[in-house]
Parts: C-alpha cells; sequence; structure tokens
C-alpha cells in the first residue's frame, strides 16, 4: 500500500468505519477470528499459512463495517470478505494512529 493509503486506513479505523483483528482481545482471537473473518473458514491449510506468513507476529487483517454480514457473532462483526496487511505496513497504520488519538486527545 502506498503511504497515502497507509494514512487513509488509520484515519478509517480512527473515525470506526473499519474492524481490525486487533479489535478482538488478545484472549479470544484465536476462537474469533473464524467467526469474524469467515473467508479463514474456507482456506486449505496452504493458504493460511500464507496469510500467516504475511501477518507474522504484527501484521493486521481488517474489513470495512459497511461490508459486514447482517449478523453479529458475540456482539462481534462477521465478515465475507478481508484485507491483510504485513507487519512493516501495519507498524506504519498503528503510529499514524497514535499520532491522530494525540491530536484528538489534544482538543
Amino acid at each position: 500500500m502506498t503511504e497515502e493509503e497507509l494514512k487513509q486506513l488509520a484515519r478509517d479505523i480512527h473515525g470506526g468505519s473499519v474492524f481490525t483483528d486487533r479489535h478482538i482481545r488478545p484472549d479470544d482471537r484465536q476462537q474469533a477470528l473464524p467467526m469474524v473473518f469467515m473467508p479463514l473458514v474456507m482456506m486449505d491449510e496452504e493458504k493460511i499459512n500464507e496469510v500467516q506468513k504475511l501477518l507474522g507476529d504484527h501484521g493486521m487483517m481488517y474489513e470495512y463495517l459497511d461490508k459486514a454480514g447482517p449478523r453479529s457473532i458475540n456482539g462481534l462483526p462477521s465478515f465475507f470478505s478481508l484485507h491483510t496487511i504485513g507487519s512493516d505496513d501495519a507498524d506504519k497504520v498503528v503510529g499514524y494512529l497514535e499520532t491522530l488519538e494525540a491530536a484528538s486527545d489534544a482538543l
């Protein structure tokens, strides 16, 4: 993604129009991820390994909330699609989010 796309993603997360895997409590992640991001259930082992390699320890999985299905599971949205970014881009998004939150707090 370009820097501007990463900044826009941070704005969208900050504005509440994007749900990420980081919105799920760490203790619930393993069980909740496939229920929230349903394509994970339908992936074969090779594709899951590919996604895990891309995400590494700090990558990010996300989707825009307007793409959520009509039902939620345990208060979490469910999606039939998802996007991923690797750890380098995710770190940039987190940095942009911190800047946005600091600016909001300063108001």
